[in-house]
C-alpha cells in the first residue's frame, strides 16, 4: 500500500527536494557525483567480493518469499533483525562457494535441461503449459531479469547434479534398511504419572530475610531502565472502517451483484462398487468386466443391498469394506467420467456402468444437498463490514499522503495533522527500549521515540509503517532515567520468585526420589498409591498420541534407553512450567522387517539414501566453508 502512496506524492516538499538536488547537477554536473564512487561490499569470499547490490537482492527475494508463504503471520520486525540479515548473507556465500566449486569441476546444465527446469515451474504455467508471456510478466514483477533468474536456475541446476550424484551413490546395505524398519515401527509399552506445583507451593514459605538478602545480593536485577511516554497518531484502515456509514441500498446492490459469494453450494454422496479392469486388457476382457458390472446393477436395482453387494464385489479396497461408500463427492475431486456420471443421478438412483481407467463402477447416489443461497438478512453484517472496508480503504490511500507530508512539514507537533485529519492525539503508558503495551509493543515504534529525533531534539518521528493498513507518527511527551528500583516497590516479586523456585526445587526432589525408590525395587503402583497420584497409560503406537501430555511423555520415553530385559525403566521429564511426569517404561517391541512389502521397503531404503546424500552435501557445504577466506563487513549489512 505505501508504494501507491508515495506515486501519489506531490506536495512542496517533493518539489524542493528535486529542486536542490538539481542545483549540484547543474553547477558541477552529473558525472561528478560518480566519479570515483567505489562498490560496497557486504562480505569478501576467497577475495572476492559480496556487493551490497546482490545481498539487498537476496534480501527482498528472501522477504517476498516469506509473505508469501506466511502472509500477516509474518512479523515484520524479522527482516530488520540481524539474525535473518546474517542468514541470508551466510545463504549467499554457500551459493559462491558452491559455484565456484561446481564451475572448477565441470558441472552444469545444457540450454534444453535448462528450458524444461523453467517449464515445470507451475507459476509460469497456463493450462498445464509454459507460458512465456507470463513466465516475463511474473519476473518483472518479482523484480527480476529473464538473465538473472536463468543464470540462477543454471546455478541451481549445478547444485542439484551434486546433490542427486551424492544420493545416487549413496550405499545403503540391507543391514542398514532392516534397523530403519526396527527403529520406525518401534513399539514401547509405558505408564505414566504427573506431578503437580501446586502440591509443593502449598507447603513453601520463602523467610523476609532471604526477600532482602536476594536484593542485595543482585541488585542490577532490580533496575527500572529509562522509559519513555509519546503522544501519537495512529491511521488505520480498522479504525476508518468503523466511521463508515453504509446505506441499506448499497448493501442490498452489493448482495444483488454477489450472489454467488452468499450461496452455500450443494454436495452429492455416493457409494459405489468396482469392477477392475487391467490398463492391457484385451477386449474380450473389459467386456466381460462390463457384463459382471451390468449384472450388479440389475440386482441392486431389483433391491439387494448395495452395501453387501460392493462388501463382497468390489475391487476398490479403500470402499469396499465401507459398503462402497465414498463420502461426499465435489466437483473436480474424481475422475471426469466417474463425475459425469454421479452428477447424472438423483437420490437414491443407481447407475448403468460407467468406464473409468481404473474398470467399470456402478454408482448409487446416497445424499444429495443442493446449493441454497444464504437469505439477505443473514448476510447482512458480513456485507456491511466488506463495504465498510473498502470504502476505509480509499479514505486510508488519500490521508496516508496528508497524513507523511503533515508529520513531516508540521514537526513540532501533531496537533495541525490532527486537527487537519480528524485523527486523535493519543497517549501511550510508560514503555522501555525493550518492551511496552498497546502501541509500543511494536519495536519499530520504540526505537522511534528513543531516537535522538523524537527524545532530544522533540521532533515528530517519521511516518512509521506498523503493518500495511496502519501508519503511525509519535511525539515527546516525558522521560524517565534509569534508576535502581526500592525494596519495597520488588520485594513481593521477589518473594513470588523464590517461592516459585523452592516449590520447582521440591518438585523436582520428590520426582528424583521416586525415580530412585522404583529403580530400586518398589512397586509401581504401591508409589503411586502411597503419593496419591494417577496412573496413565502412553498409547503403544505412535501413531495414535496427539494429547500434549502423551507428546511430550513421549518424547522422553522413546529417548530413554531400552529396559534391561524382564525389569522396567524409570525416568522424567517436565511438561511444562507447572507439571513434571514420572514414567514407567516397560517394554520395548522392535519392529519386525518381515511385516512389511517389498514396495514399502524399497521406499525406506531410498529414504535412507537421500538422508545419506543429504548428509554427504551438507558435508561438502561445511568442508567448503572451513577451507574457504571469508570475510564479513557487518557495517554495511
Amino acid at each position: 500500500m505505501l508504494t501507491a502512496i508515495k506515486e501519489r506524492a506531490s506536495g512542496w516538499i517533493a518539489w524542493a527536494l528535486v529542486i536542490l538536488i538539481s542545483i549540484p547537477f547543474a553547477l558541477w554536473g552529473i558525472n561528478s557525483y560518480f566519479e570515483g564512487a567505489s562498490k560496497i561490499s557486504v562480505a569478501s569470499v576467497n577475495g572476492v567480493d559480496v556487493e551490497e547490490s546482490i545481498y539487498q537482492q537476496a534480501l527482498s527475494e528472501q522477504r517476498r518469499s516469506l509473505v508469501q508463504m506466511m502472509g500477516r503471520n509474518v512479523d515484520a520486525e524479522l527482516f530488520a533483525s540481524e539474525a535473518f540479515k546474517l542468514q541470508v548473507l551466510e545463504s549467499l556465500i554457500d551459493s559462491q562457494l558452491q559455484a565456484e566449486y561446481l564451475a572448477d569441476r565441470g558441472y552444469r546444465i545444457t540450454n534444453e535441461q535448462l528450458s524444461n527446469r523453467i517449464a515445470t515451474f507451475a507459476a509460469f504455467q497456463s493450462e498445464g503449459h509454459f507460458d512465456p508471456a507470463r513466465y516475463e510478466m511474473l519476473l518483472q514483477n518479482a523484480g527480476l531479469t529473464v538473465e538473472g533468474f536463468e543464470r540462477q536456475q543454471r546455478q541451481q541446476g549445478a547444485v542439484d547434479q551434486l546433490r542427486i550424484g551424492l544420493r545416487a551413490t549413496s550405499l545403503v546395505i540391507p543391514a542398514m534398511t532392516d534397523r530403519a524398519i526396527q527403529l520406525l515401527m518401534q513399539q514401547r509399552r509405558a505408564q505414566y504419572t504427573v506431578l503437580d506445583l501446586q502440591t509443593y507451593s502449598d507447603t513453601v514459605k520463602v523467610a523476609e530475610g532471604a526477600v532482602r538478602a536476594e536484593y542485595e545480593k543482585n541488585p542490577d536485577r532490580y533496575v527500572q531502565l529509562p522509559q519513555m511516554q509519546v503522544d501519537y497518531l495512529a491511521l488505520s484502515v480498522d479504525a476508518l472502517a468503523a466511521q463508515a456509514v453504509i446505506t441499506a441500498a448499497a448493501k442490498q446492490a452489493y448482495y444483488d451483484d454477489n450472489t454467488d459469494r452468499f450461496t452455500r453450494p450443494g454436495s452429492r454422496s455416493a457409494s459405489h462398487i468396482l469392477i477392475s479392469v487391467p490398463a492391457d486388457a484385451a477386449e474380450e476382457g473389459v467386456e466381460q468386466a462390463r457384463d459382471e458390472a451390468a449384472a450388479l446393477v440389475v440386482k441392486a436395482r431389483d433391491g439387494q443391498d448395495f452395501g453387501e453387494l460392493a462388501r463382497k464385489y468390489s475391487s476398490d479396497p479403500g470402499s469396499a469394506g465401507r459398503g462402497g461408500d465414498l463420502g461426499i463427492i465435489r466437483p473436480g475431486t474424481m475422475t471426469p467420467a466417474f463425475e459425469a456420471g454421479v452428477f447424472a443421478l438423483d437420490q437414491g438412483q443407481i447407475s448403468d456402468p460407467v468406464r473409468t481407467e481404473y474398470g467399470w463402477h456402478v454408482i448409487k447416489l446416497t445424499d444429495l444437498r443442493q446449493s441454497v443461497v444464504s437469505p439477505f438478512a443473514e448476510v447482512q453484517s458480513e456485507i456491511t463490514g466488506l463495504l465498510s472496508r473498502e470504502w476505509a480503504e480509499g479514505q486510508f490511500m488519500v490521508m496516508a499522503e496528508d497524513f507523511q507530508n503533515m508529520v513531516f512539514e508540521q514537526p513540532g507537533s501533531l496537533e495541525a495533522t490532527s486537527d487537519f485529519l480528524g485523527i486523535p492525539i493519543q497517549r501511550t503508558g510508560w514503555f522501555s527500549l525493550g518492551a511496552g503495551e498497546g502501541i509500543a509493543a511494536h519495536a519499530v515504534v520504540r526505537e522511534a521515540a528513543f531516537s535522538d529525533e523524537v527524545r532530544v531534539d522533540r521532533m515528530n518521528s517519521e511516518m512509521i509503517e506498523i503493518d500495511s493498513d496502519t501508519l503511525v507518527a509519535v511525539h515527546y511527551a516525558d522521560y524517565r532515567e534509569q534508576r535502581q528500583r526500592d525494596f519495597e516497590e520488588v520485594g513481593d516479586a521477589i518473594a513470588d520468585d523464590l517461592a516459585v523456585q523452592a516449590a520447582l526445587a521440591a518438585q523436582e526432589a520428590a520426582a528424583r526420589q521416586m525415580i530412585d525408590s522404583l529403580r530400586s525395587g518398589a512397586q509401581w503402583a504401591a508409589v503411586l498409591d502411597d503419593a496419591g497420584l494417577p496412573a496413565y497409560q502412553l498409547p503403544e503406537d505412535a501413531e495414535d498420541i496427539s494429547d500434549p501430555d502423551d507428546e511430550n511423555v513421549a518424547r522422553a520415553v522413546y529417548s530413554a534407553p531400552a529396559p534391561v530385559s524382564g525389569q522396567a525403566g524409570y525416568g522424567g521429564t517436565r511438561l511444562d512450567g507447572s507439571r513434571y511426569s514420572v514414567f514407567r517404561l516397560e517394554e520395548v517391541v522392535s519392529g519386525d522387517p518381515s511385516q512389511i512389502t517389498s514396495e514399502e521397503r524399497e521406499q525406506i531404503r531410498a529414504l535412507i539414501g537421500a538422508r545419506v546424500g543429504e548428509e554427504l552435501y551438507t558435508g561438502a557445504s561445511r568442508a567448503l566453508r572451513s577451507a574457504a577466506n571469508v570475510e564479513v563487513f557487518n557495517e554495511n549489512l
